[in-house]
């Protein structure tokens, strides 16, 4: 069968999907992933076919419109003005993906959540589509605003109706971090991609001493309002007697500054090899990095920024797996009495365990290809 996944140009978005994208290629059906061109160097890496569609200045307006809105700012208005920026993108690549599809003429579409474009042309033209979350399901509670948003473009693909849910939702959150919703789900076990890496000698090396690994996350740099904290958090950690391995992005590395000899500084590791030989995890809760730390076991302190940083980390903490701090009381102190507190407990760790194991009964992706390819038979 061919089976095109679809995903706007931002690549935690899509890098969720990878692991079911291999999964549908070793089950031997023929796989591409749609998206603008910027995310076309990132499908290549993850080993999947690429197809550009679109333009990317297309859609940077609606981009700019997410980039710009301060999930801090509250009031009316946040959800609807978020769905509004999502449907802009739809806007711009329905005309693209229309002739994708009429041209290749995929069995089955799967796209990431936000990407209302794809659900609403694989509606347009009879495809079954398959609704793929990256993490915990926040756009479920933006349900009420898609239709007026997304009404014109449905209206010129010649649909009276908006309907994004798709035939069924791939969950790979596990069921005690995920929210209630009525959608047709199929659970998946929480596969990491992170990248490909050469691992050095030391990651898998002998340890005499707790091990922290701090990470801030890759969006940070791209968002004017976000709060870069990976200095406080690399500070706060190695003032405990452990080692510090902190995975920090290029253009954050400036902002760290001299560190103790505690500390290890790392621009680039796959998270899924370092964190089983971690004792905690101190991040800001992307929720590919939690849901990582969620599959390997390891307790989090988490520093939320965003909605669904802050939804996930709340979880978490209520699952007894870590616990969170606001970024307004995260000083240095603050953050540095958590991660001992974390550390000293063992409550977190069986409590991480237990998640840890809730993820792995899940089916794999390959487990959940043959559900999938029922839909379009």
């Amino acid at each position: 069968m061919r089976i095109l996944f679809c995903t706007w140009a931002w690549p935690t978005h899509y890098q969720p999907m990878v692991t079911l994208g291999w999964a549908f290629r070793a089950a031997g059906h023929d796989v591409r992933v749609a998206s603008q061109p910027s995310l076309v160097p990132v499908i290549r890496a993850s080993g999947l076919p690429a197809v550009a569609v679109g333009r990317d200045e297309e859609i940077e307006p609606a981009v700019a419109r997410l980039l710009a809105a301060d999930p801090r700012v509250r009031g009316s208005g946040k959800e609807s003005r978020t769905v509004s920026a999502y449907a802009g993108i739809a806007e711009k690549m329905a005309g693209p993906l229309l002739a994708l599809m009429r041209s290749w003429r995929p069995d089955l579409v799967v796209f990431e959540e936000s990407t209302y474009a794809a659900a609403l042309v694989a509606t347009a033209l009879g495809v079954p589509a398959v609704r793929h979350l990256w993490g915990v399901d926040i756009l479920s509670y933006l349900r009420s605003f898609e239709s007026a948003a997304l009404a014109t473009t449905a209206s010129s693909l010649g649909l009276s109706t908006v309907d994004v849910a798709g035939a069924v939702t791939v969950d790979h959150c596990p069921p005690a971090l995920q929210v209630p919703g009525d959608f047709t789900r199929r659970h998946m076990r929480y596969v990491p991609f992170n990248g490909a890496t050469v691992l050095p000698a030391w990651a898998a090396g002998p340890r005499t001493r707790p091990r922290i690994c701090v990470t801030y996350g890759t969006t940070s740099s791209q968002l004017a309002f976000y709060e870069c904290v990976i200095d406080r958090l690399v500070h706060a950690a190695a003032g405990l007697p452990v080692e510090v391995v902190a995975t920090v992005a290029g253009n954050d590395l400036a902002a760290v500054g001299p560190v103790p000899d505690n500390v290890r500084i790392v621009e680039r590791i796959p998270l899924h090899t370092l964190l089983p030989s971690c004792d905690l995890l101190i991040s800001q809760a992307g929720p590919s990095t939690a849901l990582t730390a969620v599959s390997c076991g390891t307790p989090q302190l988490m520093i939320p920024q965003l909605p669904d940083q802050r939804l996930i980390s709340t979880l978490v903490s209520a699952a007894g797996a870590g616990s969170k701090l606001d970024l307004a009381e995260a000083d240095t102190e603050t953050i540095r009495t958590a991660a001992a507190e974390i550390l000293g407990d063992a409550a977190y760790r069986e409590a991480a365990a237990g998640l840890a194991r809730e993820s792995r009964e899940q089916p794999s992706p390959a487990e959940v290809v043959d559900g999938l390819v029922a839909l379009a038979r």
